[in-house]
């Protein structure tokens, strides 16, 4: 098995402040404890504008 890495879409129910530093935070917190994979991470958020990236995650994704 390789080690691919992780793309997380985290939904938001309130506006973010700094999205880009809470989606940095979330990260690293993530790729610590999965041994140091890679982790990226795209918010959604009501206040955040909503790109096609974020309608790819959602239909190709899996729910976790």
């Amino acid at each position: 098995m390789t080690d691919r890495d992780v793309d997380l879409l985290v939904e938001m129910p309130d506006p973010v402040d700094n999205p880009a530093m809470l989606a940095a935070q979330l990260s690293e917190r993530i790729s610590r404890a999965l041994q140091g994979r890679k982790i990226d991470v795209l918010l959604s958020a009501p206040n955040l504008q909503r790109q096609t990236i974020h309608d790819t995650a959602r239909e190709q994704g899996v729910l976790l």
